[in-house]
């Protein structure tokens, strides 16, 4: 068989003797037994059992082949060349630059090559002591920026990336033919910090020098560029220390520094935050990098203090090491005191936010005012507003229940509330949706009775006063608008309390306090939330009837959610990806082999889309 590499060294030297005495003992690959089963089971994709164990093929090898043959591979032909794009700055590639320069002279006596690709199996950097083996390296289109998965390269050293351990395939144990000529040894790489794989080594020599030493001096590799990724997470580490120490010159203010791994705190600062606080602090932070923001913005934490927090971002020679947080309480000096005035809530509704603070003052400036308009999108809780300032005796009236033939009832039961000779409260939700009549009906109506003791709240998704309901928008003096809920997201922990008591009394659980941890608070603060606090309290129904937990995590949100808190914005088809690659990463509890293939696509095209729709792997605790 011809597989394009001579057994024999490119200056003339056959193969050392150990390696001859080796290939003896391994003898089952070359065996007439090993060949049958190799036979029949690429041409079919079965093989009798009794044929498999005299050959003594491994069950991990057979299922290799068996995805194989499901990408549609035929080991005789050919493969398609699938390209992707190299980072040649990554931190990978650096450090295993740094780790195999120092075994030049080792791999230039192997005789062999390495490559390392990423967790896609994408080639990103070549070494090659043997211009044999590197003409076969590109007559096999195994280069950089060229993927060898399995789904691409059949079965090779390369599905370590798969079965997550070290792994050496020989010969005629690789799927493609061509191959047949070589063994390749793989090992992963794995982040020590994150304990997720980010690459794999792999070292391919001639079939004839097949050796356990070949694996085993792989794994001192990777050992080492490894150990370089911990000295580089502690270079970050200290690089964030310094920069803490640096600003910490006055202890009585609170000041953070952390980034996604770490968090140093002064005291002050410690008795300041929770732990939902450092996560929320985080994002914030890693928004102001990314945008480059370098203003104080005002949040609120759990606890309902109001903070300015300012961000500047920590670099180490080499990557971004995360952020220093400065941390300022905010007090709101009423003019010529010094005693903050606080504005009374709104009874029955939560949140500490600054926006929403804002509304609870307007809202007490407007006093006994008659009349009120409410703003906002819809769900922003324009009607609880509305009944928190009227009081519960309050009469509601949904324009939704005004429809041409119900009108004159609807605007009966109007009319008896303002005509009302006690002091009340009357309710109009959305006099958006009203007609032009019926908006003018209702503007008489209300005009009428301005003197009477009524007062007349109404709610609308509209705030300006124009069109056919300019008139009615007239009859009201005062307007306060609500603000959406991702221009208050510091309430956001406040909102789910709340929310998740309201709807565990509606689902009668017992009263037994659900608490919301940092990683899904953090994931739900990434939403967009075009709808509002409505589709906050959707979202809280669906984790409680999903789960009975007392404590809920990123794991615990629906699959779309977590899609939808990847850090990059989603448009068309992508929603859809990430929901089903979301769905099915949690049902192979995070493997995500089993998750490609319940989707029924390649390792390599699930990695690919994760990268690509920016899915956050950190949302999801599988």
């Amino acid at each position: 068989m011809n597989t394009g590499l001579s057994t024999q060294r490119e200056n003339g030297a056959s193969s050392s003797g150990g390696g001859e005495a080796l290939r003896r003992g391994l003898a089952d690959v070359d065996s007439a037994a090993f060949r049958k089963v190799r036979e029949a089971f690429l041409s079919t994709g079965k093989a009798d059992d009794g044929d498999v164990a005299r050959a003594g093929i491994a069950p991990a090898l057979l299922d290799s082949w068996r995805r194989c043959l499901r990408y549609g591979l035929n080991s005789h032909s050919n493969r398609a060349v699938n390209v992707g794009e190299v980072d040649v700055s990554s931190p990978l590639v650096r450090l295993a630059d740094s780790v195999v320069s120092t075994r030049e002279a080792v791999l230039e006596q192997s005789m062999s090559g390495l490559s390392l690709t990423d967790a896609d199996g994408l080639v990103l950097r070549q070494w090659v002591g043997d211009p044999a083996l590197g003409r076969w390296f590109d007559q096999h289109d195994i280069v950089p920026s060229v993927s060898v998965d399995e789904s691409a390269v059949g079965t090779t050293s390369g599905i370590c990336l798969l079965n997550e351990h070290p792994t050496m395939i020989r010969g005629l144990e690789h799927f493609y033919d061509d191959y047949s000529g070589v063994t390749s040894a793989g090992v992963p790489v794995v982040h020590p910090v994150t304990r997720r794989i980010v690459g794999s080594l792999n070292l391919t020599s001639r079939y004839s020098d097949t050796s356990p030493v070949l694996l085993a001096w792989v794994m001192d590799l990777v050992r080492d560029i490894q150990n370089a990724f911990l000295q580089a997470a502690t270079r970050r580490e200290r690089a964030l220390l310094n920069a803490y120490l640096t600003e910490n010159r006055d202890s009585r203010h609170p000041l953070m520094a952390l980034n996604d791994q770490t968090i140093i705190t002064n005291a002050t600062a410690a008795r300041l935050i929770t732990s939902v606080d450092q996560a929320m602090l985080w994002e914030q932070a890693s928004r102001a990098i990314r945008g480059d923001i370098r203003d104080p913005r005002q949040v609120v934490l759990t606890d309902g203090t109001v903070v300015s927090v300012q961000c500047r971002e920590v670099s180490d020679s080499v990557e971004s090491a995360g952020a220093v947080v400065r941390i300022r309480p905010v007090v709101d000096e009423a003019p010529r005191r010094n005693v903050a005035v606080r504005a009374p809530g709104l009874p029955g509704l939560v949140g500490d936010g600054s926006r929403w603070r804002d509304l609870c003052r307007r809202a007490a400036a407007a006093g006994q005012e008659k009349h009120i308009l409410i703003v906002g999108e819809q769900g922003t809780g324009k009607t609880d507003v509305a009944r928190a300032m009227a009081g519960d005796r309050a009469t509601v009236l949904d324009t939704s229940a005004c429809a041409d033939r119900t009108f004159d009832a609807w605007i009966g039961r109007l009319g008896q509330s303002l005509e009302s000779d006690t002091e009340s409260s009357v309710v109009i939700r959305r006099i958006d949706q009203l007609t032009e009549q019926a908006a003018a009906g209702v503007a008489e109506l209300i005009r009428l009775h301005r003197r009477g003791p009524c007062r007349v709240f109404a709610t609308t998704t509209q705030s300006a006063h124009q069109g056919h309901l300019s008139r009615l928008h007239a009859e009201f003096p005062v307007v306060l608008a609500v603000p959406a809920l991702r221009d208050r997201l510091e309430d956001l922990p406040a909102l789910l309390d709340a929310l998740t008591r309201v709807v565990g009394d509606r689902l009668g659980r017992d009263p037994t306090p659900v608490r919301w941890m940092p990683d899904a608070v953090q994931a739900l603060s990434r939403l967009d939330w075009n709808g509002n606090v409505a589709e906050l309290e959707t979202v809280v129904l669906r984790v409680l009837q999903g789960t009975s937990n007392r404590y809920v995590n990123a794991a615990d949100l629906p699959s779309d959610v977590v899609a939808n808190a990847s850090r990059r914005r989603l448009v068309g088809l992508e929603h859809v990806e990430a929901q089903a690659i979301t769905a099915a990463l949690r049902e192979a509890r995070g493997n995500k082999h089993r998750a490609a293939e319940s989707l029924g696509i390649a390792r390599s095209t699930l990695y690919r889309k994760i990268r690509t729709l920016g899915i956050d792997l950190s949302t999801a605790a599988f």
